[in-house]
């Protein structure tokens, strides 16, 4: 008799409603089966995962991977964030079916695929023992919107440039239309962008319409406390989904005693984590040492939590940034100690608060808007610009590891109705660099209350050192990452017309603006 083989592509599979979707399937020897299962659910084309699928099968996993509804070979209509709870359920149930199957499964994906590997952890969690989690995009509402409420601007128009609105991705269409049209993005009203990107984007508008708190299916953190499955954790301090892996960690099986087996890793990588060549983030270089073999990882911690021995423990890997070292422990961020740097009116940043109220004042244009840098890129070439203000440190005397979320509190007001305020801390290297750490906005048309303004920045672990200063800068846009504030107090979205604001930022003995910094004082990180 004939083994069976290893690969069974294109086969279908019917969804929660009966719509045939497509799924490729690759399966150990028949003589180990029955096995866990490893489920992929992407929208990017599952032919992709080829290779990915032939390692889990040569180590003793089944790996199934599945276009979702309205994708490539999949019947139906894709609309971004549903039916991936229905659809991914009904495929449990199918693989559950199988001889192959052991009944355990591994939710498994990044980005998008994240998503859908915890839709289908929280539709069947006695099912999904484990889930490997990579910088998830859990919602349109989460991914496409600062937690400040502002569009990503350019963020958005690239993903449904490439991928929405389609059954397959326009891959380079982003390049090619950018190429061609390099200021497309400045032009208003912001709503009729989807007409000139290049490509029939129905589904553009919609986006903006529902805002940052359209959260599609879930899960939400209520639900997510509740799973069962052990979970592994996997982002990069360059990703903007970099809150989504933590906030993931934190909530994650935390409402059950025992918690299920956790694990973190965050390492100096961008979206794409340790798969892309290369160790440098834009001006910054981490070494060699910032690589990690993610797939025997993966492959290792699957082993121990699946069998048996892993409920209830849990362990972080850390990247520290300018350290170039990991740091391990339990949980993460470690302990810290609360160091607070006041703005001086002289533009100064210092560990002691001002004598006497001052402030500093700058104009925002916003036709003219302040502009955005790739992560980890030299932002010194923007310092002839005058529409920001900078509080610059005298140079650090000794090292200073920062591991959590700063916090900017911003005592500021504006001659426009509403406004954008976006800070930023920076390291300026002794060679003269600016390298961004962190960053936070809010948008005062829908903050509560008039100020000041409490801007939590994006979270890191990272090591400046001696001969470092530290910079913290107030801006008023940063485009065209974020959808610039038009200063007139019109809707952003739907306004054309510009005003120029006089921008002012204050400095107080006691409550002014300031910088507040979790500086670790754990151990230092493990080589």
């Amino acid at each position: 008799m004939n083994a069976p083989m290893p690969v069974r592509a294109n086969e279908r599979v019917a969804g929660w409603d009966g719509t045939p979707l497509a799924l490729d399937m690759q399966l150990p020897p028949h003589s180990a089966w029955p096995v866990p299962t490893v489920v992929t659910r992407t929208p990017y084309g599952r032919s992709s995962h080829l290779a990915e699928g032939a390692g889990w099968r040569r180590r003793g996993f089944a790996y199934v991977v599945q276009d979702v509804r309205g994708r490539y070979d999949s019947d139906g209509t894709w609309q971004p964030y549903h039916n991936e709870r229905g659809d991914g359920a009904a495929l449990a149930d199918w693989i559950l079916k199988q001889p192959w199957s052991d009944g355990r499964l591994v939710a498994y994906g990044g980005s998008y695929a994240g998503n859908t590997a915890w839709a289908l952890a929280a539709e069947r969690p006695d099912a999904v023992r484990a889930v490997v989690s990579m910088g998830p995009s859990m919602a349109l509402g989460r991914t496409k919107f600062e937690r400040g409420g502002i569009l990503r601007l350019a963020e958005h128009a690239a993903w449904w440039l490439e991928r929405a609105d389609g059954r397959t991705s326009r891959d380079g269409l982003t390049t090619l239309m950018f190429r061609e049209r390099p200021g497309l993005l400045d032009h208003l009203p912001v709503m009729e962008l989807a007409d000139r990107l290049g490509a029939r984007l129905p589904g553009w508008a919609q986006v903006i319409e529902n805002g940052p708190d359209h959260r599609a299916e879930g899960p939400d953190t209520g639900e997510l406390e509740y799973l069962p499955a052990a979970a592994l954790h996997i982002g990069g301090w360059y990703d903007l989904l970099v809150d989504e892996v933590l906030e993931h960690f934190h909530h994650a099986g935390s409402a059950l005693t025992p918690r299920p087996s956790r694990a973190l890793v965050i390492g100096p990588w961008g979206h794409d984590l340790a798969y892309t060549p290369g160790t440098r983030i834009g001006d910054r270089e981490h070494g060699a040492q910032g690589r990690l073999d993610l797939g025997a990882l993966q492959v290792g911690w699957l082993r121990h939590v699946l069998g048996g021995t892993g409920q209830g423990t849990s362990g972080t890997r850390v990247f520290t940034v300018g350290a170039d070292r990991w740091r391990t422990g339990a949980s993460w961020p470690p302990a810290s100690t609360e160091a607070v740097w006041h703005a001086h009116p002289d533009g100064t940043l210092a560990p002691h608060a001002v004598a006497a109220a001052g402030a500093v004042r700058f104009l925002y244009d916003p036709a003219d808007p302040y502009p955005s840098r790739a992560p980890g890129v030299d932002r010194a070439p923007l310092a002839a610009r005058r529409d920001a203000v900078r509080f610059t440190s005298a140079a650090l005397e000794a090292p200073m590891t920062v591991a959590g979320n700063p916090v900017v509190v911003l005592d500021a007001d504006s001659s426009a109705a509403s406004t954008d305020w976006i800070v930023r801390w920076s390291e300026i290297t002794a060679d003269g660099r600016w390298l961004e750490l962190a960053q936070g906005s809010v948008d005062t048309g829908h903050a509560r209350g008039a100020g000041p303004y409490t801007i939590e920045l994006t979270p890191l672990d990272v090591t400046v050192p001696a001969g470092s200063r530290l910079q913290l800068e107030v801006t008023s846009s940063d485009f065209p990452r974020l959808a610039r504030s038009l200063g007139t107090g019109a809707d952003r979205y739907r306004g054309t017309v510009c005003a120029i604001a006089e921008q002012t930022v204050r400095t107080r003995p006691v409550d002014g603006t300031r910088l507040i910094l979790p500086v670790a004082t754990a151990e230092e990180p493990t080589p």
